[in-house]
């Protein structure tokens, strides 16, 4: 069922139903952004609230409410909610406790954020239909963020690090109707959002995840998720989304900073520029950690360089330019724009602000207006990244951005999200669709049996070894599972190290996922053709194989020896 989230997204009138002080709290945060559009607290017994007309129920109101917000519980809560359906409201959230299942009902046609909505604010225009306090201010185009946690919700939009937030939405798990997907989409359609953050530990509905994915690469913006927890398959339905996964909120934010002024990066080569020889192998070594690499430079590079620096400095990237620091502004900048011409997607200059309260800026101020000059010049994107989050206080983080340069707040989590970056902008972005186990009760293909599940494979050409001679320890061990909430989960692992992938693996995929592990580039090409070759062999068994096992050994030149298989086809 299509539902439409437009009134929902910019509200034009608002009905608050509840007691008297929360309407009054949701009325100050509306009053407090600049909310100019009608507000209707439905109070019983009330004749005004906050110097607003109040109403002694819903079909009293003036007209259908483009937005109603619920404060009641249980029972109370879905009747609330029948009637705004009743009345013709855009759509409703549900602050308070209820069965989703009676919400949905109650709700119809009409979309329903809740139970345990705190709800949703539109800074673009200036609608924080929220129950509590926030810190989000009025922009014109920025990020939007879903969370399932409404006190994460808060803390994020208490953010100090200059990301402009358009939209957040805080909906807790089991919502009523509308899922969490759905309103990412809905979100990406505004022009003025630029990118979509996810803060989901359940990712829900697989195909309405995939459908977010699809909407959100057919308008060119990039969606990254955070999640904590450590699950093959969600990793592997995020990246079969086109997808980018962090682990900490300082990332997630960092992220999106990003991505909103550049958009993902398209490809892993970085040039970095540090202020002494120690923070430059740092920032090398950090940097590893999360896989990224950094362009060497080219003799053109090399030559320019060893002009402005000296022929006897270290010339590597990450760069030394402490000789340069004392130089004039444009010789710096030429310095700069010399490191970013080069095969570089994006430069980074680790530069901490000085405490303002001790030091003066004059050397933060010289080597800022260097960087400016160096990206009006050269075009490429910059970053200054501080080493510590409180080396960019949110003034200087929003000028930077002001200037088109991203400013990056603390090391690590910069780094973690410029490894997302890349992610999104790698060969493997583009959404894909899944292939499902058979639902529960279906009859298992014959071909499900062990014994013919071996002959099938032996025919499709994977060499399995006899049982009696199937040699113990697999270099690489495949263990593929039918879940309902992913799809089919193909694991590999090589020791401790583990890769997951879900049927059917895209073009290039199954070499991207072995070559993550400690594999030989030989060894990954004799594995491939066996590994989809398992693969032919799952789907033509219509989704009724459950568990697969198979290891694989090198077997001479081009080929992988199979052993270990173990089959288990799904209940009948």
């Amino acid at each position: 069922m299509t539902r439409d989230f437009s009134r929902l997204l910019t509200p034009r009138s608002i009905a608050l139903i509840g007691t008297e002080l929360w309407c009054r709290g949701v009325i100050d945060n509306l009053r407090a952004m600049g909310f100019v559009w009608d507000i209707w607290p439905v109070v019983p017994g009330c004749r005004a609230v906050a110097g607003m007309r109040a109403f002694e129920t819903i079909e009293r109101l003036p007209a259908p409410p483009d937005t109603g917000f619920v404060e009641a519980d249980g029972d109370s809560a879905v009747e609330a909610v029948r009637a705004l359906a009743a009345r013709g409201a855009g759509a409703a959230l549900c602050a308070g406790r209820a069965d989703p299942r009676a919400l949905a009902a109650a709700a119809g046609r009409m979309p329903v954020l809740g139970p345990g909505c705190q709800g949703i604010i539109n800074a673009l225009e200036r609608a924080p239909v929220w129950d509590g306090t926030h810190g989000l201010r009025p922009v014109k185009r920025g990020v939007a963020i879903l969370t399932r946690s409404a006190s994460l919700a808060q803390t994020l939009s208490m953010q100090r690090r200059g990301l402009p937030i358009a939209c957040l939405v805080a909906a807790a798990p089991g919502a009523a109707q509308t899922g969490i997907a759905r309103l990412g989409e809905a979100l990406l359609q505004d022009d003025r959002i630029t990118a979509l953050g996810i803060q989901a530990e359940e990712l829900g509905d697989p195909e309405a995840f995939l459908a977010l994915s699809q909407t959100a690469e057919r308008l060119g913006k990039p969606v990254v998720v955070l999640r904590a927890g450590d699950d093959p398959g969600a990793d592997a339905l995020i990246a079969r989304g086109g997808m980018a996964r962090l682990r900490s909120p300082e990332a997630l934010l960092e992220a999106l900073k990003v991505l909103h002024v550049v958009g993902a990066l398209p490809a892993n080569a970085l040039a970095a520029l540090a202020c002494t020889g120690g923070t430059a192998q740092m920032v090398r070594d950090l940097a590893a950690r999360h896989g990224l690499r950094f362009a060497p430079f080219s003799e053109a590079q090399r030559h320019a360089l060893a002009q402005d620096l000296g022929a006897g400095d270290t010339l590597e990237n990450p760069l030394d330019c402490s000789p340069a620091l004392r130089r004039s502004t444009p010789r710096l900048a030429r310095v700069f724009s010399e490191v970013m011409s080069g095969a570089a997607v994006l430069t980074l200059v680790v530069l901490d602000c000085p405490r303002e309260d001790l030091c003066d800026d004059e050397s933060w101020q010289h080597v800022a207006e260097a960087a400016v000059a160096a990206r009006t010049r050269v075009g490429m994107p910059l970053a200054i990244v501080s080493t510590l989050p409180e080396g960019m206080p949110e003034a200087r983080a929003e000028a930077l951005i002001g200037q088109k340069l991203i400013p990056l707040a603390g090391l690590a989590a910069g780094l973690e999200a410029l490894a997302a970056c890349v992610t999104l902008g790698g060969p493997l972005r583009h959404p894909a669709p899944l292939f499902m186990p058979a639902a529960p009760g279906t009859p298992p293909q014959p071909g499900a049996d062990p014994a013919v599940a071996r002959a099938t494979l032996a025919a499709k050409g994977v060499h399995l070894l006899p049982a009696d001679a199937e040699p113990e320890g697999p270099a690489l061990l495949l263990h593929l599972t039918a879940d309902p909430a992913y799809g089919y989960v193909m694991t590999f692992a090589v020791g401790a190290a583990r890769v997951s992938g879900l049927l059917p693996l895209r073009e290039g995929e199954a070499q991207a996922l072995l070559s993550a592990l400690p594999l030989t580039r030989e060894d990954v090409a004799a594995v491939v053709p066996a590994l989809l070759s398992v693969q032919d062999y799952v789907i033509a068994q219509g989704g009724s194989v459950a568990e697969l096992e198979l290891g694989f050994r090198p077997g001479g030149p081009g080929r992988a020896l199979a052993s270990g298989l173990r089959i288990r086809a799904g209940g009948g």
